[in-house]
């Protein structure tokens, strides 16, 4: 089989007589009919916001290899270029399926695939439609391949290629590094060893993502609860993440009110406890109960490494896009409400003790070391992050915590109250006691 370069050369040559057998009348209708649903650009960049704190700019760019159009062609990623078209030959080989055929069949939604992208972005490129074809085909076939592999805890097979294995995992959920998923769908469905074990590939390879963050496998989504069509791979993760909305976060919506939470030791102070949800999503396991003089107020379990926080980080960036298209911006919200509770190490301390985090080192100096860099991460987060404009995933859990407190110091308010009327009784009666005794005659 002729290598997947030299099939885009020879169809670079081709390009223009194919060009030929389109009249201009087919190809306004097919730019008609390929139209995407949603006319903005699918295929986001981080806000300039986010990416104005140099400090952070670091979780954003890949670093070994570009996926789709938004970094492709940058000088950095030309010898990676090289290991894609490995992973595609043995995708190709292994799996079967005609990969002209396919190239057609992207070739014919070139248009909608262009609209998931800024036109900006696109005219930076300066590819023709052929050669984009291509570009999305071999990225896809790359792609399939690394998570077949991974699924099969095969990975090491693959370090034949050169490829920095670890770094191209993280890269594949960066923003700016997304395919559309319509483009491995495709690959999938058309493969002659048909789709399914794919489709579980990637399932496990999410799957394991998830219990990377969550320290713990999560169940997915039934299917009554499947989102709309994915945009990418990001997008994916994010569904598991979060689970389905179950109607009771109405409040979402509202205006935030400026109401915060208190670090973890005040919240201890008030008899709040911390305890770590891990069995269920993010939406699941975020909840306070009220007690007497106690409450529980339970936090899904995160585990915070070198791994996972440009994964938080990148989800975030996806969130707070301004066409995010979806509903309220829920791990945004849950990494800010921890913003409120970390002020100092101590207070990373103890979420860890309360397996609220988790910090994957076991020796007590790094662990030390670590819970300042959790500190710092959350308040650069927050200096990079314009508050006022997230809307409000957990403002009921907010409004039960201070309605808490208020119910404790009215409790204690009135404790002292009657406590100091018992007194006052005492001390009446012990006065009218000596009194009474002092007015009668000795015997």
């Amino acid at each position: 089989m002729s290598s997947v370069k030299d099939d885009l050369d020879d169809h670079q040559n081709t390009r223009q007589g194919r060009r030929s057998m389109f009249t201009a009348k087919h190809r306004d209708n097919q730019r008609q009919t390929l139209q995407p649903e949603n006319s903005k650009p699918r295929m986001q960049k981080v806000s300039k916001m986010l990416r104005d704190n140099k400090n952070m700019e670091k979780y954003y760019e890949p670093r070994a290899v570009s996926i789709g159009l938004l970094h492709y062609g940058r000088d950095k990623f030309s010898f990676a270029e090289g290991h894609k078209l490995k992973l595609a030959e043995l995708f190709i080989t292994e799996n079967g399926g005609d990969e002209f055929g396919l190239h057609r069949k992207i070739k014919a939604k070139i248009v909608r695939l262009k609209q998931y992208y800024a036109e900006e972005d696109v005219k930076r490129i300066n590819i023709n439609d052929e050669d984009l074809a291509w570009m999305f085909l071999i990225d896809g076939f790359a792609l399939l391949h690394y998570i077949c592999y991974v699924s099969l805890g095969m990975l090491n097979d693959l370090k034949i290629i050169g490829m920095d294995m670890e770094a191209f995992s993280q890269d594949l959920f960066l923003l700016e590094n997304q395919l559309p998923y319509e483009v491995p769908d495709d690959i999938m469905t058309s493969t002659a060893k048909g789709s399914a074990n794919m489709r579980n590939s990637i399932d496990k390879f999410i799957d394991q993502t998830v219990r990377d963050i969550r320290g713990s496998p999560l169940t997915p989504p039934s299917p009554q609860q499947q989102q709309p069509p994915l945009a990418h791979l990001l997008q994916l993760l994010r569904n598991l993440l979060v689970g389905a909305d179950h109607d009771h976060h109405e409040k979402d919506e509202k205006t935030k009110t400026g109401m915060q939470v208190g670090r973890v030791n005040e919240l201890k102070s008030a008899g709040i406890q911390l305890k770590s949800g891990r069995e269920g999503s993010l939406r699941d396991n975020f909840s306070f109960t009220s007690h007497w003089f106690t409450g529980t107020l339970t936090l899904p379990c995160l585990v915070v490494s070198d791994s996972t926080s440009p994964k938080l980080l990148n989800l975030i960036a996806f969130e707070i896009c301004p066409d995010f298209q979806n509903d309220s911006q829920v791990i945004t919200s849950y990494i800010f409400f921890l913003h409120f509770l970390v002020d100092q190490p101590e207070d990373v301390k103890e979420l860890r003790k309360a397996h609220v985090l988790i910090i994957n080192n076991n020796n007590n100096k790094a662990l030390a070391r670590s819970d300042e860099e959790v500190v710092r991460l959350f308040k650069e987060i927050r200096r990079s992050s314009d508050l006022d404009s997230i809307p409000e995933a957990y403002l009921e859990v907010k409004e039960l915590i201070q309605k808490h407190c208020e119910k404790k110091w009215k409790t204690w308010m009135t404790l002292f109250a009657l406590a100091a009327a018992a007194i006052a009784v005492l001390d009446m009666s012990f006065s009218y006691g000596q009194t009474w005794c002092t007015r009668q005659p000795v015997n």
